[in-house]
């Protein structure tokens, strides 16, 4: 269920399967991801990682980045060449080592998970290497050096004592490729990919006597896409969604719509009602017309139809692809806030609230009843507790009303026997900020963290608090060795938490890519801090794996000290995660490591309240005055 998970979640397609195969392959018509049955076998640590492996190359690589045209003419034209066995190896090879370039560049958390699978094949191909030495079959051989040139494996031929003939002529052939894996590595298309592999075929047929026989790499038909992307590629990665039907108008040529009828592009039969609005750009049903285009996209002043209705596009702001229009309202640096808060490195990009769209209000609407039975318990029983606190007598006072205990004036020598009835009216003077940890790793919890973020909401509107809910993440698109753009994105702003029919821009968060939690905490406690409110409470839904470009070992300790520092400030921080399913002991204590004992680990939302209630009763309570 993992792999099935990231491989959807990388391929963005949900209906896409993963399988156990003889060999890892992307079949795209298929829509089926298979990984290798090598690791069935391995321990539990290395299994995992190989099959994960597996599906980064492919759900990252294949499934964006393989040519299906490229792939297709490669193998036809290996049918004709002397050694077609070799070639097809050679191949599958070298685009491998391709992808996992790419991937390594867009995912850098994956660069692990790589690194095992390379210990992995070095000590199974170290073996192997070995024994076709010795049976000098050396097509087998130079595959498996070209393969630890491209991994740093250094093999050294003395160290398997073999006679000098089991060995002539393998270096002279894999230097003479040199020049060509140098480019293989720098390929941007398949095509450069497979060009490359012909010219290393045409100088090896000359000097190998017999095709190769073992299969250590694969490539078949079907493999890749029709509209690859380049390997430098950069921006959003977005697939056309598919209609349920497959008819198409017939069109003409230079017109787009049908002769003698008034039609717009986004017209069709099941949208010619139109009372749900004119925009309809993601449709499930419907017919292909001659519009422009191939997928949904902004529209632009030639849209006629389109031009009342032409505004600034934030959605570019949500991915970085187009950092001319981001919407910039960077938090000003504060001195002395540790790593990440005052570097140039990272930088902090507000992203405004935006109005949601009717299916959100709906599905909001349907989490908020669910939530109901659970807000509402929460509401009273802190009301319970401020109304007792507004209520109860205090007694012991040198003036007021005469208590009737009038036994003391004689027991005592300065007895106290007047008390007040009434205190005065508490008032909440408090401030929450919820940051929302949306990175990728959050993919299978995000439907759980936005119930609690409901109930949240709800929770603290019935209260008066005002409140702000927040998503964060780091565009690893856009990292460079100067910047490193984390993008935050207001869903709920403090002037309107506690208007009605504010919640529901709650679920326009998503999984993104990376996290900095460090400087994201760092940057919402510089916002608290401008509140003019007594108590100040930032609350932070995350799964505890900070990840992002240079961040992997210090991503901890980093995220530790940007808490710690919050807490001297006198801002209280809180942790929630929320695991929807079971909650490891490992999870347990990475939060523990990083917020203290103000971490809440819980399986589901429901138990939230009961963990919850007592922590925000002190909280609230400090901030009566």
């Amino acid at each position: 269920m993992q792999l099935v998970d990231l491989a959807r979640m990388f391929t963005a397609r949900k209906e896409l399967e993963v399988e156990a195969a003889f060999h890892a392959a992307y079949m795209e018509k298929e829509g089926r991801i298979t990984v290798s049955q090598f690791w069935r076998d391995l321990p539990a640590g290395d299994k995992a990682a190989g099959m994960k492996s597996d599906v980064y190359l492919h759900g990252i690589g294949s499934a964006w980045h393989t040519g299906a045209a490229a792939v297709s003419a490669y193998m036809r034209d290996s049918q004709a060449e002397p050694l077609p066995k070799l070639a097809l190896q050679f191949f599958a090879l070298c685009e491998d080592m391709r992808l996992e370039r790419i991937c390594r560049r867009l995912r850098p958390g994956t660069a692990k998970v790589f690194a095992q699978r390379h210990r992995i094949y070095a000590a199974y191909y170290t073996h192997k290497l070995r024994v076709h030495l010795q049976k000098g079959e050396q097509a087998e051989a130079v595959l498996l050096f070209v393969y630890g040139w491209f991994t740093g494996v250094h093999w050294s031929q003395s160290q398997w004592n073999l006679a000098p003939e089991q060995t002539q002529g393998i270096e002279a052939r894999i230097a003479a490729l040199y020049p060509l894996l140098e480019q293989v590595e720098e390929a941007e298309h398949t095509e450069e990919v497979a060009a490359c592999c012909q010219r290393m075929m045409d100088l090896l047929a000359q000097g190998l006597a017999r095709d190769a026989q073992a299969q250590y790499f694969w490539m078949q038909a079907g493999s890749g896409v029709d509209d690859p992307l380049p390997a430098s590629h950069k921006g959003e990665r977005k697939r056309a969604k598919r209609l349920a039907n497959d008819d198409a108008l017939p069109g003409e040529e230079g017109e787009r719509q049908q002769p003698g009828q008034e039609r717009m592009p986004t017209w069709h039969r099941e949208t010619s009602d139109p009372s749900p609005g004119l925009l309809r750009f993601e449709l499930e049903r419907g017919t292909r017309t001659s519009a422009l285009g191939d997928a949904p996209r902004a529209g632009d002043a030639a849209d006629q139809a389109l031009a009342i209705a032409q505004g600034r596009s934030l959605r570019a702001a949500h991915t970085g692809a187009a950092p001319e229009r981001r919407q910039s309202n960077a938090v000003p640096p504060a001195g002395g806030h540790g790593e990440g808060a005052t570097s140039a490195y990272a930088t902090a990009t507000w992203l405004p609230p935006q109005r949601p769209t009717a299916a959100q209000e709906a599905a909001y609407k349907s989490l908020s009843e669910r939530v109901a039975p659970l807000a509402k318990p929460l509401q009273r029983a802190i009301r319970r507790t401020l109304e007792q606190k507004r209520i109860a007598p205090r007694g012991d006072r040198l003036f007021g009303r005469l208590d009737k205990r009038l036994t003391r004036a004689v027991t005592q020598e300065a007895p106290r026997l007047f008390y007040k009835k009434r205190a005065p009216v508490p008032q909440l003077d408090a401030a929450f900020a919820l940051l929302v940890d949306c990175s990728a790793s959050m993919y299978d919890k995000m439907d759980e963290t936005k119930l609690g973020l409901v109930l949240f909401h709800e929770t603290l509107r019935g209260l008066r608090i005002p409140h702000e809910v927040v998503g964060f993440w780091e565009d690893a698109d856009r990292v460079t060795e100067e910047e490193a753009p984390n993008l935050f994105q207001v869903t709920v702003d403090f002037a309107s938490s506690c208007t009605a029919g504010r919640g529901a821009a709650l679920l326009q968060l998503e999984p993104q890519q990376d996290n900095r939690d460090g400087f994201a905490i760092r940057s919402m406690t510089r916002k608290l801090l401008r509140r003019p409110e007594r108590q100040r409470v930032l609350l932070i839904f995350s799964d505890g794996e900070p990840s992002a470009a240079n961040y992997h070992e210090a991503g901890i300790i980093d995220t530790c000290e940007a808490v710690l520092e919050a807490r001297r400030q006198g801002i209280e921080v809180i942790s929630v995660f929320l695991a929807g399913g079971t909650v490891h002991e490992t999870q347990r204590i990475t939060m523990r490591n990083i917020y203290g004992r103000s971490s809440i680990v819980v399986p589901h939302v429901e138990e939230l309240p009961q963990q919850l209630a007592p922590i925000l009763r002190k909280l609230l309570l400090k901030s009566i005055f």
